[in-house]
């Protein structure tokens, strides 16, 4: 009698691949939930960089909406600082003007206070510095000598010692600090012209230049200082020839 196999053909192979799959199921498990940690981690990764992202972003829009709020206030308050800015540019103007202005009425009243009442004045020109420049101003002056405040004066005494006295009394002056001669000249002959203060050949017509000292805000101290140490001392306090007779 011949033996029949009863089993399907299929078994023995599905309990091999069963076996298979019993072998080999416990690596593929490991290999699927490395994978899905990957996964895990890339797309946490991703969803912490994109809300970075966003926070950023946001904060760049916040920053860019205080700029633009700062500069519109700054806009606005930019009449305020202009004005401000000029108040204090008049201001300084105001300020400058007033530290270099010389004190021209006391010191004209101490020139007419100390002016001898035989002397006559013919020529009275003031000053602030050498490079002022007024009409009528006297030729020969030596105003230069000094960059300060002075008065020119010309005019006629009777005799030379008349003139001393007056050199004497400029010196006098509260503020003076040097008193030149330019000149103190008497006539070559008798016959005074008609714009000479001259009467006759005895009197003679001086110029002098009255310096004072340098307020603060017009000339430095120390630049005028300088320039009364180098001005040439033979200037001041000199007579012509042809004194008194």
């Amino acid at each position: 009698m011949k033996a029949v196999n009863l089993i399907p053909t299929d078994l023995p192979r599905r309990g091999r691949s069963a076996k298979a799959i019993a072998s080999d199921g416990p690596i593929g498990a490991y290999v699927v939930l490395a994978v899905l940690a990957v996964v895990v981690v890339v797309v946490g990764a991703w969803a912490f960089a994109n809300k970075q992202l966003s926070d950023r972003q946001s904060d760049l829009v916040a920053v860019e909406r205080e700029a633009q709020a700062a500069e519109a206030k700054s806009n606005a308050l930019k009449p305020y600082t202009d004005f401000a800015a000029l108040r204090t540019a008049r201001v300084d103007t105001v300020k400058g003007l007033l530290d270099g202005r010389f004190d021209w009425a006391h010191s004209l009243r101490e020139v007419a206070r100390v002016v001898p009442g035989d002397v006559d004045l013919t020529s009275l020109v003031g000053t602030v510095s050498p490079s002022s420049k007024v009409e009528g101003g006297a030729g020969a002056s030596l105003r230069t000598a000094l960059p300060v405040p002075a008065v020119d004066l010309i005019g006629c005494a009777k005799t030379q010692a008349h003139v001393a006295t007056l050199l004497a009394r400029l010196r006098a002056i509260d503020g003076v600090q040097r008193v030149t001669l330019a000149s103190s000249e008497k006539l070559d002959d008798a016959s005074p012209n008609e714009s000479d203060c001259r009467a006759n050949a005895k009197m003679p017509q001086f110029q002098v230049t009255v310096f004072y000292q340098a307020p603060d805000g017009i000339v430095p101290a120390a630049a005028a200082a300088t320039a009364s140490n180098t001005a040439a001392p033979a200037a001041s306090n000199t007579a012509p020839a042809g004194g008194s007779k």
